[in-house]
């Protein structure tokens, strides 16, 4: 049969994408997945090939319900490329092409939809795989995962018939990883990180490479820092024998990275030099998967890693010494709850007791609390206000509300790679994992403390030690680019402080700081009409219990009244907000800010006109976003616009101290933008350019004593 060309890849586009370095496509169209591939190749590194399924071929099916018959001619000519690429067959009994399906949004969502590994395996292949390789327990080893996982992700069934046509699997697999969109942990995590369900996922199918080989194979992640502590160097573990699934799943507890500095030291320095590329390339930490198969080194996917508040602390100073980032972004590196959080007592005094259980460090932190071992459970003792500890052999996606729900994680199996591992680094809580088998049962109903620092796991409630002079080094460092004083660097990152100057002024002064602090929350409650503790923490930079106890204390003083959507104003609420208005119109210089708003007003109708061209091409045409050179042309007109409006914006920052905040939060959104996340040019309701933008407009209308009718009527706000 003849194989379609590379260019029937390309006529189609953008449903289907081949990963050859020369992708110009978005990471919100082919997902950050395919994007790192693209870019490791475009870089000279050992990859795979792929190709990609963009996220409009995920909204085509959406519509459909099904593959379409254009989708499907792009998935058989990118498996063309592949086996252009590798020199094997798809479905062949002669050098047969195995390959991987798996998902890939915009935003990284770690283990929360799903992959289908060996894919195109059958009786036939199994048996040209022996015959290839003259080891059958390879083969069958291989024919053995590739049902298991294709039974539990595509037919849900474990007993189910596999079929046997490769065509046919991946089409079904496809189908699986589209659908995994919409899964419950998918929704869950989307919930509670604020990320739209309208993003949708693409889909990396790749050459598969085997870790599983034979003794000179194996599978292993590798940090370009150590993601508890920020330090170098380097940081991994890697399994001989295995898949990447054994890793980051948890299931197997891998070995440390210097065991393959032993076993294959050309691997090994290989390894290490291509961390170092990417953590240049990218100016961040870096989470990198890869396989090695008899003995040569492939990577599969590299990404910002997920890290403890301690290590982003580390990591920002020492990136910005080493001249990988400057000091403001060393600041922007660094949230004010990972600013508590580090200065918080982490590790234990363990007063002369025994620990219960202990096992490799995962996410540092101290929490208390009962033992619970099942993820249903956590979430619903939780929600009657008791202190829960999750502890599992294991922890998979399908338990993400629980770990949300519990202070700490605690696992038997698995290592710091693992999902547990990578999961609670990013919710922020104190993991403990591979503490050995039998420690669900010793601590289940007991209350422990976790030390997530020490690896250990004590009975009882205990205290932290004094927070390490490290810590206060780090600090010292950023509250000096930030110029002020390190006991006010927190409130600096969350936007709630005034400059040196204003705050060297009046103790009368310093009370309407306190006004605004509460003024800036009530006001972002009224401008967004129902707000969630997560939308207060993202645009006011408050840590999350801070966000639910002002929330709470709102509704108590019957300021606020709680909705299934967050709290809203009361009319009591509403009366308060313009008292505090008004007083802080007394403290603003009106002509100042009157001449301010009017220049914003003429930036407004040219980000109105931005915002329109990147929604629609003309009147009639939606911007679909397949042309890249007019979105291109767009994001250049945005990014031009800002750097034009910063200044104004810090000069009402100084005019009115409370809108200070507007200046960070719209300069995180263009760094977003240019970090090739589209999504933060305009979306509703949580942060993007447009989103802040409106804020700010919002803000500025008050202060100058007007209303939106008013404005609306003069022409200058719709």
């Amino acid at each position: 049969m003849d194989r379609p060309e590379l260019a029937a890849v390309e006529s189609i586009a953008p449903s289907v994408a081949e990963l050859d370095g020369a992708c110009p496509l978005s990471r919100d169209r082919i997902g950050g997945k395919a994007w790192s591939v693209n870019h490791m190749r475009a870089l000279g590194l050992p990859v795979p090939p792929a190709f990609a399924l963009t996220t409009d071929a995920w909204a085509d099916f959406g519509a459909s319900g099904v593959l379409g018959a254009e989708i499907w001619a792009g998935v058989r000519a990118g498996i063309a490329a592949l086996e252009r690429g590798t020199g094997r067959e798809f479905g062949s009994t002669e050098r047969p092409l195995l390959v991987s399906v798996r998902s890939g949004a915009a935003v990284s969502m770690p283990g929360m939809m799903d992959t289908v590994l060996n894919l195109g395996m059958n009786a036939e292949v199994e048996q040209a795989l022996t015959n290839e390789t003259r080891n059958p327990g390879y083969a069958s080893d291989t024919h053995r995962r590739f049902l298991a996982q294709y039974r539990e992700i595509v037919l849900g069934d474990q007993s189910g018939l596999v079929p046997q046509d490769p065509w046919e699997q991946l089409r079904g697999a496809i189908t699986a990883v589209f659908r995994s969109w919409d899964s419950a942990r998918a929704k869950t995590y989307r919930r509670t990180r604020g990320v739209s369900d309208e993003l949708g996922t693409a889909v990396t199918v790749q050459a598969m490479v085997f870790g599983n080989l034979d003794a000179l194979s194996g599978t292993g992640v590798l940090f370009s820092r150590n993601p508890n502590t920020g330090e170098r160097p380097v940081f991994g573990e890697w399994l001989i024998g295995g898949q990447g699934e054994d890793v980051v799943s948890g299931r197997t507890t891998p070995r440390p990275l210097d065991e393959l500095a032993i076993m294959l030291p050309e691997v090994h320095t290989q390894l290490i030099a291509a961390a170092e590329l990417l953590e240049r390339d990218g100016r961040d930490i870096q989470d990198i998967e890869f396989t090695v198969e008899s003995g040569q080194l492939w990577l599969l996917q590299s990404r910002p890693a997920k890290r403890s508040a301690r290590a982003a602390v580390r990591a920002a100073v020492a990136m910005s010494d080493e001249g990988l980032i400057g000091a403001g972004q060393a600041l922007r590196r660094v949230t004010a709850e990972q600013l508590r959080t580090v200065l918080r007592p982490a590790s234990t005094e363990n007063a002369g007791l025994w620990p219960l259980a202990s096992g490799e460090p995962a996410c540092p932190g101290l929490a208390s609390g009962v033992v619970v071992t099942d993820p249903d459970e956590a979430e619903a003792r939780c929600a009657a206000g008791e202190h829960v500890i999750l502890v599992r052999p294991t922890t998979s996606p399908d338990d993400l509300h629980g770990m949300i729900a519990a202070r700490a994680v605690v696992t038997e199996l698995g290592g710091a790679t693992s999902h547990a591992a990578l999961v609670s680094r990013e919710l922020g809580r104190p993991c403990v994992v591979g503490c050995g088998p039998g420690v669900v049962d010793a601590l289940v109903g007991r209350i422990v403390t976790v030390d997530g620092g020490a690896g250990t796991i004590w009975p009882g409630e205990v205290t932290g030690k004094p927070v390490d002079d490290s810590v206060f080094e780090d600090v010292a460092r950023l509250a000096e680019w930030a110029e002020v004083d390190p006991a006010q660097l927190p409130a600096f990152l969350s936007g709630d402080l005034l400059s040196s100057d204003e705050t060297n002024s009046t103790t009368t002064h310093s009370i309407a700081v306190r006004q605004i602090s509460e003024l800036s929350l009530l006001r972002l409650i009224g401008i967004k009409g129902r707000v969630e503790p997560e939308a207060i923490v993202s645009s006011l930079g408050l840590v999350e219990s801070e966000a639910v106890s002002r929330s709470a204390d709102f509704v108590a003083r019957g300021l606020c009244a709680s909705t299934p959507v967050g709290a809203r104003l009361t009319p009591q609420g509403r009366e308060h907000l313009d008292r505090l208005l008004e007083q802080e119109r007394d403290d603003v210089d009106q002509n100042a800010i009157a001449t301010a708003y009017d220049e914003f007003c003429e930036f407004n109708a040219e980000l109105k006109e931005v915002i329109t061209a990147w929604q629609m091409k003309d009147a009639s045409t939606v911007n679909d976003h397949s042309d890249t050179a007019y979105d291109a042309a767009v994001l250049d007109r945005l990014i031009t616009m800002h750097r034009r409006v910063a200044p104004l914006v810090a000069q009402i920052g100084a005019i009115a101290p409370r809108l200070a905040h507007y200046a960070d939060r719209l300069e995180l959104a263009v760094e977003r933008i240019n970090g090739g996340d589209n999504s933060w040019v305009a979306r509703p309701i949580i942060d993007s350019y447009h989103t802040v933008w409106f804020e700010l407009h919002e803000d500025l209308i008050g202060l100058c004593g007007l209303s939106r009718a008013d404005e609306a009527a003069a022409g200058r706000a719709h």
